[in-house]
C-alpha cells in the first residue's frame, strides 16, 4: 500500500525561489549602495566644508516644519528646521537651506526648535560655500554626528543584501531538497 506523507509546507514555485534568492537581495544591494554612496559623498563634503570660504548672509525664513507621513503602522509626524538664507558671492546672490550635512527630522520638535532658535529670521550669518559651486552651501561646516547616519544605514542595507545573496540561494535549494524528500512516497 502506498501512502504519501502530508507536509504542512507547500511547494514554492520556481518564480518565487528566483525572486527571493536573486531579486530580493539585489534590491537591498542597490538601495544600500545608493544610500551609502550619497552618505559617503556627504561625509566627504562635510569634511571639505571646513576649508570652504564664507560670505555674510541673512536668514530670510526660519520655522519648524511639521510633516505628516502615513505608513503601515499609522501616521506619524516628523519635525525639521526650515532655515532659508541668502548670501552673495562675486556680486551674485545665492539661496541655501542646509544647516549642516546630515540634517534630519525627528518625531520630537525640540531638535528642530533648537536650530530655529540659533537662526531666527533676519539674523546675519556666515554662509560657507563650495568655491567651485556656491549653490552647495551650509551654515555649520564640518562633520557632525548625524553625518554618519546615511552611510551607516546604506552599509547596513548593503551588508544585509550581501548576506541574503549568499545565504538565500543555499537555503532555498536546501528547502527544495527537504520538501522533495518529505513529499515522497513510502511503502507501508
Amino acid at each position: 500500500m502506498k501512502t504519501s506523507s502530508s507536509s504542512s509546507s507547500k511547494q514554492v514555485s520556481p518564480r518565487m525561489v528566483f525572486f527571493f534568492s536573486r531579486i530580493f537581495p539585489f534590491i537591498f544591494l542597490i538601495v544600500g549602495a545608493s544610500v551609502a554612496f550619497f552618505g559617503i559623498r556627504g561625509l566627504v563634503r562635510a569634511k571639505a566644508s571646513v576649508g570652504w570660504p564664507s560670505s555674510q548672509g541673512k536668514v530670510i525664513e526660519s520655522s519648524v516644519e511639521r510633516q505628516r507621513s502615513s505608513g503601515s503602522k499609522g501616521s506619524g509626524i516628523t519635525y525639521h528646521a526650515e532655515i532659508l538664507y541668502e548670501f552673495t558671492v562675486d556680486g551674485t546672490t545665492f539661496n541655501g537651506d542646509r544647516v549642516a550635512y546630515g540634517d534630519y527630522g525627528s518625531s520630537s520638535s525640540s531638535h528642530a526648535r533648537r536650530i530655529v532658535n540659533r537662526y531666527p529670521k533676519g539674523k546675519s550669518i556666515a554662509v560657507h560655500y563650495m568655491p567651485s559651486n556656491p549653490e552647495e552651501c551650509l551654515l555649520e561646516p564640518g562633520i557632525k554626528g548625524q553625518s554618519f547616519f546615511l552611510p551607516g544605514f546604506g552599509l547596513i542595507f548593503f551588508t544585509v543584501g550581501s548576506l541574503m545573496a549568499f545565504f538565500l540561494p543555499k537555503a532555498m535549494r536546501k528547502q527544495g531538497v527537504t520538501e522533495q524528500s518529505e513529499s515522497g512516497s513510502y511503502n507501508v
